[in-house]
C-alpha cells in the first residue's frame, strides 16, 4: 500500500510544469521571442478561487526592451501567463521590476512561462545586465 501511495505521488509530481534549463543567458535570450525589463503596474485574476484555468494578465511598464520580434513596433503592455504554476504560469509582484522573456503570439499578445526568463531585476548580475545590450542571435 505504501508503494502505490508513493506511486501516485510520483505521477501527480511529474505531470506538473517541467522545463529543460537553457546552457547559457545568451541561450535564454536567443530562444526568447521578447526580452525586456518591466515594472509591474497591476494584475487581472479572473479566477475566482485558487488554481482557477484561466490566464492571468498583467500590466507592465517596459523600462527596457532587449529583444523584440523586428515585424512589432512596440511591445504590449499586457503580459498573460497561466493562473498556478503546474500550468507553467509566473507569479509576478505589482511594483516589482523583473527581467521577463517569453513568446510573442499571432496576435502580438506577450506570454510568460515558469520555463522562460522571469527574474527579479534586483537580483540580475551587472555582467548579465551589461551582456543584454550586446547579444547577437
Amino acid at each position: 500500500m505504501k508503494f502505490l501511495i508513493l506511486f501516485a505521488a510520483c505521477v501527480a509530481v511529474s505531470m506538473g510544469c517541467s522545463c529543460l534549463p537553457f546552457g547559457t543567458p545568451k541561450e535564454a535570450f536567443c530562444s526568447s521571442d521578447f526580452v525586456s525589463h518591466v515594472k509591474v503596474i497591476s494584475k487581472k485574476d479572473p479566477n475566482t478561487s485558487p488554481g482557477g484555468i484561466q490566464d492571468v494578465t498583467y500590466t507592465v511598464q517596459h523600462i527596457c526592451v532587449y529583444r523584440k520580434p523586428s515585424k512589432i513596433k512596440e511591445l504590449s503592455s499586457k503580459i498573460v501567463t497561466a493562473s498556478n504554476s503546474a500550468a507553467c504560469g509566473v507569479n509576478l509582484e505589482i511594483g516589482t521590476e523583473y527581467l521577463i522573456g517569453g513568446s510573442v503570439d499571432e496576435k502580438n499578445v506577450l506570454h510568460i512561462y515558469l520555463c522562460g526568463i522571469t527574474e527579479n531585476w534586483n537580483d540580475v548580475s551587472a555582467k548579465d545586465k551589461a551582456a543584454l545590450k550586446t547579444y547577437q542571435c
